[in-house]
């Protein structure tokens, strides 16, 4: 594994909610930005597509903290990277290990929250008695940099054991994975599930379940 993948998952992590650029942490603009630097910029788009689209329908309103999606996407293109995936079936199975970053991120997240409680009660005493003048910065530079620290090391933990997974099961089984008749368009329309839930209509809910079910009872007699 290579350490510069490390820090910049830390660095993207901190503009989820402690240094708001706009969307600058969502799938789309890190895989944009692999793909530039990094290389193969068509797969590293459409593995940051399947994620946007997957958790499309969470917001990050009020307490709630939403999956993940750094996490999952820098997983899922430093295993790609490091194994040299370059078709489907096997590209998915990196996707597959991104998915557990995404919860493991969010619970690491909401455990630096809670010991953020510290900092906030030593801006309310700094509040009551402001002597001195640098508290506020050096309370803000501490939370920065060990908000770095612990993403640096969740990710260097937790991508290395994901990536140590696939490798085991692409020795086990990677042919027949590869043998997997798989495209993109339908591993993008089942993550696009996430979309049509966004839009919050019960009647499309429906109309989706029953195109599902429909689906299921021709592909089980054999029609389609």
């Amino acid at each position: 594994m290579v350490r510069h993948d490390w820090f910049f998952f830390a660095l993207f992590s901190l503009f989820r909610f402690s240094v708001s650029i706009g969307l600058f942490e969502r799938p789309l603009v890190v895989g944009l930005l692999w793909g530039v630097f990094v290389g193969d910029l068509e797969t590293s788009l459409q593995v940051a597509i399947f994620y946007e689209l997957l958790w499309l329908d969470f917001i990050p309103v009020g307490t709630f903290i939403p999956p993940h999606m750094t996490a999952a996407t820098f997983t899922a293109l430093l295993i790609s990277n490091y194994y040299g995936l370059d078709t489907l079936p096997l590209v998915s199975l990196a996707l597959l290990a991104g998915l557990p970053m995404a919860w493991f991120g969010t619970r690491l997240e909401r455990t630096m929250r809670d010991r953020l409680n510290r900092s906030y009660g030593g801006v309310l005493q700094w509040v009551r008695k402001p002597l001195d003048t640098g508290v506020p910065g050096r309370l803000l530079i501490g939370t920065l940099a060990s908000k770095v620290m612990m993403n640096w090391l969740f990710f260097m933990v937790g991508a290395g054991g994901l990536a140590l997974l696939t490798g085991f099961a692409l020795r086990q089984y990677g042919p027949d994975l590869a043998s997997l008749k798989l495209t993109w368009s339908q591993l993008l329309i089942a993550s696009s599930v996430g979309g049509l839930l966004a839009l919050r209509l019960r009647s499309l809910y429906l109309s989706v379940a029953a195109g599902a079910f429909a689906l299921g009872i021709l592909r089980f007699l054999g029609i389609f």
